[in-house]
């Protein structure tokens, strides 16, 4: 008699994909991807990736992005990736900068990533200044150049995906009054100072100065301080800028063989 034939694992088999999925749609998260590339890099059949992504979805590990057919990462699958570094956080890795920020300025200090096109706050620190900008919560997203922070770090990534995410999302920043030219101006702007100097553009009476770095080899960061307009007179937004520039350039990645290099 024959060796018995095992039963297949599902439930191994189904992680299997399902963790697969998930880590194709992080291999994409600039644009974002379809279900139909979905099916194709993963070999599941369409009804199966499916299935399996509305899963993810309902989880907050996937989102679909505004009314297109695009997934991408969702919070939770950010909020896991950025809990775990090392033996460290990377907000435990920052905090101290940030509170030592918000000590010398008085201002609010906020931590952000990108998560596709939008600037996700994994911190905030308060300064001591009374009057508060309190620009963003922790888990707040918004959409990259609406915040001194997310101009920063638009102006980090490649030329040709900036026209991009502002195309993407053109309904929200028309609706927040940002045209593409202006769009393209806050880029350059920021490219030639290495820090972003802005106006929030949602309404609130306050300016922000931000500076974005290379928390990973594919992971963008940027750090920003937030205050009401009276504090932010020209000469202070550049003082703080420099500031950042020069506080974050020892704590970005470098590859290998560079000095300063995060290993």
């Amino acid at each position: 008699m024959g060796e018995k034939t095992r039963p297949p694992v599902t439930g191994v088999q189904s992680a299997t994909r399902i963790l697969s999925l998930l880590r194709i749609v992080g291999a994409h998260r600039g644009d974002g991807i379809r279900l139909r590339e979905l099916t194709e890099l993963s070999g599941l059949d369409r009804s199966t990736a499916h299935r399996m992504l509305a899963c993810l979805v309902d989880e907050g590990f996937v989102e679909r992005i505004d009314s297109t057919k695009l997934y991408r990462l969702g919070l939770e699958a950010l909020q896991w990736g950025f809990t775990s570094n090392g033996l460290a956080t990377v907000v435990d890795r920052l905090r101290p900068l940030m509170q030592r920020l918000g000590r010398q300025t008085g201002d609010t200090v906020y931590l952000l990533v990108r998560s596709g096109d939008f600037a996700l706050c994994l911190h905030r620190e308060e300064g001591s200044y009374p009057i508060k900008a309190f620009m963003m919560d922790k888990g707040m997203r918004r959409p990259l150049g609406i915040s001194a922070g997310g101009v920063a770090i638009l102006a980090l990534m490649p030329e040709e995906d900036v026209p991009q995410v502002y195309a993407r999302n053109a309904r929200e920043y028309e609706r927040m009054g940002v045209s593409p030219a202006q769009f393209k101006r806050l880029v350059a702007r920021t490219r030639t100072a290495g820090f972003s100097e802005m106006a929030h553009v949602s309404g609130e009476e306050a300016r922000g100065v931000g500076c974005a770095f290379w928390l990973t080899q594919s992971s963008l960061a940027a750090i920003s301080i937030a205050a009401i307009n009276s504090r932010m007179l020209p000469q202070r937004m550049a003082e703080l800028g420099v500031q950042l520039a020069r506080e974050l350039e020892p704590l970005a990645w470098k590859p290998r063989g560079e000095a300063g290099a995060v290993r």
